[in-house]
């Protein structure tokens, strides 16, 4: 009897969590398409930003102090991609689980 109730609630689980695997799926996708494309954007603009306090302290247009909040600020904005690739990895973490616990 224990054994039949254990077989039924794994199996109610596994219905459960077909739903979540799917929603997951489609979360990872979204995530990476949203990634690839705001890296290129991101890149982009930081790049400018860390030429610009460059090139403005290089000319004379601006003190060192804001050429280093220039070259900061590319950076940090640099870095935004990376979180939201932190972020799918641990979507894709989570949906691996999700289809391993299914799967046993």
């Amino acid at each position: 009897m224990t054994r039949m109730n254990s077989l039924l609630i794994r199996s109610a689980g596994k219905v459960i969590l077909l739903p979540v695997i799917i929603l997951l799926t489609i979360l990872q996708w979204i995530c990476n398409l949203a990634v690839s494309i705001s890296t290129l954007f991101f890149s982009l603009v930081g790049g400018i930003f860390i030429a610009t306090g460059i090139l403005s302290y290089a000319f004379g247009q601006e003190p060192v102090n804001i050429m280093w909040r220039m070259i900061m600020s590319g950076i940090i904005i640099c870095v935004f991609p990376k979180i939201g690739e932190w972020i799918a990895v641990q979507i894709a973490y989570l949906n691996l689980l999700a289809k391993h616990w299914m799967m046993s």
